[in-house]
């Protein structure tokens, strides 16, 4: 029997896909139905005597014709003691009872019986029953109970019967799994040669793949790190190590190249399918309709239409960019953006931002579930030096009275009437935390349980407005209820005592926000739940600080590459004898001046200099002095389309020189490819240090007390990260020529000095205007 065909789902798994039927409706479904669906359910069950055994897990192996599954899963409830064990499913809902049982009973009883046929093989019986019991999420006297009883040979045809065409309707990807394992032997690496370091990338690599575990890598600019990650865990697939690759990005750049390195992969022999998922919003065919069937046609019968939009989907080849997803999705008249999910249950690799896979409340549960089973994937972490802000944010959580009274103006007529009254009265609790404090930011002890109590109220209060007829909602409300619903599950599912606790008051807008200061052990968890990853980035760097703030550990195996490029096409300058600390900002502002015209008149072209902040580019203007060069300066809030215009400016083989004025650690310190002539200087003004303030003084205090590091984590080290990338902007190919300044005395201190020699060998420290002319000259001429 072919191996492939040997598989391990969820109940849900396998059901889902054969019997479920209807739409898309995020009035049934959505965060508010499914947190009062598991408080109820909590609820119900601790009602029940001790013959009620509550969420007892269970397990079998399924062998049938076309091949084997491990089944698992939780039921929600076993009553022993009589005749004959009885499963309890539990089912709640806004729906009307009668009618949401009706057009889902034979889903419910798919997943019941596998329960009984389970619970039959571990336990031994020859007669299981089933109940089903609905009840409303509102009103829970409105209740259905549906009982049936079966005999364990009836079980055992059903689920057999679900078992055969769950793996009849996968024989296409069984198929594929087996030319994509046979292909894996022989595919040869897609370029014609590797690149200096991107060999030894792979290798380690390919090692993790097949061992497992984790791996940091720092892979300077012009490696190829996304190429050099994806092939060899490409190659891996042979030996039957993993079934998936996430590769996961956090920005749109590196899911793009991460799709170009799977497509070049794909045609240089290996049978690859793959997706890139996209945000709703950049994927919707219905932009600030609702999902529900009588908003977007598109959520309408959807799961009943989906297992023939999959076999036409994989029929048509498994390369599934956003176009590809969004034509398929329009034919077979589908929500493109749940479709491009279910397509990526048959995919090998799945490119996707990082808050899929980290994120606590938008994770892709069909893989990251804590009832699922992780340890068949494999994770490569693409500019990993990014996952720290990431992570605090996606464990972070706030709300404010300014969102609150949005939403609640927005709602007119007399049935949203309870629903602003609830809005009004959590609003009011969030001034009256700020009340007592007299000054704009101020510290908590903890989250104000009167606060959590007033979100729970209006949650009550929406459910009983939904009752009494169908809610049409505004965006300025739907806002309103991801940041409320976010905000009371991160307090009650991972609060701890990494998290900080602050409030802001200005202009009579008052914000509490849960800060998770360290989120190491979080985003350490979902690491370890898949076989093996790679955490890798062109600036890695201090190696010890990323590993040990990122998952809490410095011991992780680790490589540092070095450039693959000349570096004699590089020079280093240090200015050693400016300040640019905040006190002496406005006294050097002329010699900084000074520094980066003598920088700029080295040679004609094009350059970046990088200011610490918007501010103090604002304010250095005024002295900025280069001659005819054309200068251009981003602006607060560019878009997308603004920033790729920007850098369409800054053109190959120019013919006269450009200055670009950046924000160091804005949106241009990184995923910018301008290279040979396009950019040959990149100027950076100051360390680097995150401004002071509150979340970073919180930061340097918690890890003060950790670990006595508070300053080198909350400042120093990311503002070293963001300086390095900055820098590593200048030299992208054999061919690249350049220069880099860098214009702070704090450079000249010990640990600025070792990262700087071991990356670029050498620098030059110059003293004067004139000094740095003389460096240029003397390069140049080489």
């Amino acid at each position: 029997m072919d191996k492939r065909r040997y598989l391990s789902l969820s109940v849900h798994q396998l059901v889902d896909v054969l019997l479920r039927q209807g739409d898309i409706d995020d009035r049934v479904y959505n965060q508010e139905t499914m947190a009062a669906g598991s408080r109820l359910h909590g609820e119900y069950q601790s009602k029940q005597g001790e013959s009620y055994l509550s969420e007892l897990p269970l397990s079998c192996r399924v062998e049938v014709e076309e091949g084997v599954i491990t089944l698992t899963g939780r039921a929600d409830g076993v009553i022993v003691g009589g005749r004959y064990p009885i499963i309890d499913e539990i089912k709640t809902t806004i729906a009307p009872v009668e009618e949401f049982a009706l057009e889902q009973e034979s889903w419910h009883l798919g997943q019941a019986a596998c329960y009984a046929y389970m619970y039959l093989r571990m336990q031994g019986g020859d007669k299981c029953g089933v109940r089903l019991t609905y009840f409303h999420q509102i009103n829970t006297d409105d209740k259905l109970i549906k009982d049936f009883e079966f005999s364990f040979f009836e079980l055992e045809k059903m689920v057999k019967g679900y078992c055969s065409d769950y793996l009849r309707f996968l024989s296409q990807t069984f198929s594929h799994y087996a030319s994509r394992d046979a292909s894996s032997k022989d595919f040869p690496f897609p370029y014609n040669e590797f690149r200096k370091g991107q060999r030894e990338l792979a290798r380690y690599v390919y090692g993790a793949a097949k061992k497992g575990g984790t791996l940091f890598v720092e892979a300077p600019t012009g490696i190829g790190k996304t190429m050099s990650t994806l092939f060899p865990a490409a190659k891996a697939f042979e030996e039957g190590r993993f079934d998936k690759v996430f590769y996961l990005t956090a920005k749109n750049t590196g899911s793009l190249s991460a799709l170009k390195a799977a497509e070049d992969i794909a045609s240089s022999g290996l049978d690859l399918w793959y997706v890139r998922l996209l945000a709703k919003e950049r994927i919707c065919f219905t932009p600030g309709a609702q999902c529900n069937p009588d908003e977007c046609p598109y959520a309408k019968g959807y799961f009943g239409k989906l297992r023939n939009a999959i076999k036409d989907a994989l029929e048509s080849g498994g390369h599934f960019d956003s176009a590809t997803v969004t034509d398929l999705a329009m034919k077979h008249e589908l929500c493109p953006f749940e479709f491009q999910l279910d397509l990526s249950n048959h995919c090998d690799v799945v490119i996707a931002d990082y808050n899929y896979f980290f994120d606590p409340i938008v994770h892709l549960e069909r893989y990251f579930d804590e009832t699922v089973d992780s340890s068949t994937y494999f994770a490569l972490i693409d500019e990993a030096h990014n996952l720290l802000d990431r992570g605090r944010d996606m464990y972070s959580a706030e709300l404010s009275t300014s969102v609150i009274h949005a939403a609640r103006k927005s709602l007119k007529g007399d049935s949203y009437k309870g629903i602003r009254v609830a809005l009004a009265k959590i609003e009011k609790a969030l001034e009256d935390v700020a009340s007592p404090f007299e000054e704009p930011r101020f510290l908590l002890e903890s989250v104000d349980e009167g606060l959590i109590k007033t979100i729970a109220n209006w949650k009550a209060a929406f459910q009983r407005a939904s009752k009494k007829k169908t809610l049409k909602t505004t965006s300025e409300y739907r806002e309103f209820s991801r940041l409320a619903n976010r905000f009371s599950r991160i307090h009650e599912e991972h609060f701890d005592a990494s998290y900080r606790v602050y409030g802001t008051h200005f202009h009579d807008d008052v914000t509490v926000r849960m800060l998770c200061i360290d989120p190491c052990a979080k985003l350490k968890e979902s690491v370890e739940k898949v076989k093996g990853a790679v955490l890798f980035s062109a600036t890695m760097s201090p190696i010890d600080y990323q590993m040990d703030a990122l998952l809490g550990d410095k011991s992780y195996p680790y490589l540092l590459l070095s450039s693959p490029f000349p570096k004699q096409n590089m020079k280093l300058m240090v200015a050693s004898k400016v300040s640019v600390r905040y006190k002496d900002r406005e006294s050097s502002r002329e010699e900084v001046a000074a520094y980066l015209k003598a920088f700029v008149e080295g040679k004609m072209g094009n350059y970046f200099v990088f200011f610490p902040s918007y501010e103090y580019m604002q304010s250095i203007l005024p002295s900025l002095d280069f001659g005819d060069a054309e200068v251009l300066a981003q602006s607060r809030q560019m878009t997308h389309r603004e920033r790729d215009e920007f850098l369409r400016q800054f053109g190959p083989n120019p013919d006269h020189t450009k200055v670009g004025l950046l924000i160091l650690g804005g949106a241009f310190s990184e995923g910018i490819d301008l290279v040979d002539d396009r950019l040959i200087g990149v100027a950076v003004v100051g360390i680097g240090l995150p401004q002071i303030g509150m979340e970073n003084d919180l930061i340097r205090a918690y890890h003060d007390q950790k670990s006595g590091q508070g300053f080198a984590y909350a400042y120093k080290d990311p503002g070293m990260n963001k300086v390095l990338q900055a820098v590593g902007r200048l030299i992208r190919s054999e061919t690249d020529v350049g220069a880099a300044l860098l214009i702070d005395d704090r450079y000249l201190q010990r640990e600025y000095r070792e990262l700087f020699s071991r990356i670029y060998d050498q620098y030059e420290v110059v003293t004067s205007p004139s000094a740095v002319a003389h460096a240029l000259s003397r390069f140049y001429k080489r």
